[in-house]
């Protein structure tokens, strides 16, 4: 009978979408990985476009505005995580659906990253 009891509980749960202490985790650390990835996109795409940005960016003067780009990156990513972790207390997407969120996220941001692209929207914002 105990077998049957849990077996039903865990389908009342899957039903009302339940996502387990381990999938939150997961969770916010997938989908603030997805925000670094692209909170670096734009800066590179931000540093490209404005003097002043990129002047604040160059943290180092040996590595330039990549040093910055890479630091706010990794500070989102980190802020990002912390918040999700604490939102997905409560309530967290299902696996898959924090997964696409992510892939998407890291789409942007590698697409912002290549020359063709963030010198074209650099170019269509601030025409030099």
């Amino acid at each position: 009978m105990a077998t049957q009891s849990v077996t039903a509980d865990k389908a009342v749960e899957k039903a009302a979408g339940y996502v387990s202490a381990a999938d939150r985790v997961m969770n916010a650390a997938m989908i603030a990985s997805g925000i670094g990835s692209a909170v670096l996109g734009l800066m590179v795409v931000g540093a490209e476009v404005n003097t002043g940005l990129k002047a604040f960016l160059t943290w180092d003067k040996g590595v330039g505005p990549l040093a910055g780009k890479v630091g706010i990156a990794i500070i989102a990513y980190v802020i990002s995580w912390v918040a999700l972790h604490v939102t997905f207390q409560k309530q967290s997407p299902k696996l898959m659906t924090a997964l696409w969120i992510t892939v998407g996220l890291l789409i942007v941001g590698v697409a912002l990253t290549f020359p063709p692209i963030y010198m074209g929207i650099a170019s269509a914002i601030a025409p030099h």
